[in-house]
């Protein structure tokens, strides 16, 4: 599946992160048939201020989730967690 068309995400005026390069690689389709190159994945961003330093506020920034199973799972703890108090 399509969201985004090849010009944006070729563009280099555009960064593109997303939760997994694993699972983008395999399943989303405008990284797959553009052949967009990944800046980075969230995780990578979150715990490392080399990725951090290099995001620019004057690109535009696509973050492509694709689902993995640990977001599910964090979903799932803050829920419970939640609904303990």
């Amino acid at each position: 599946m399509r969201e985004l068309a090849d010009d944006l995400m070729l563009s280099s005026d555009t960064q593109i992160i997303v939760d997994s390069k694993e699972s983008a690689m395999k399943e989303a389709g405008e990284i797959i048939q553009s052949k967009a190159k990944i800046m980075a994945e969230l995780g990578e961003l979150i715990h490392n201020d080399k990725f951090s330093n290099d995001i620019c506020n004057e690109k535009i920034t696509i973050f492509k989730s694709v689902g993995i199973a640990v977001e599910d799972l964090a979903a799932a703890i803050v829920l419970y967690q939640s609904l303990k108090k």
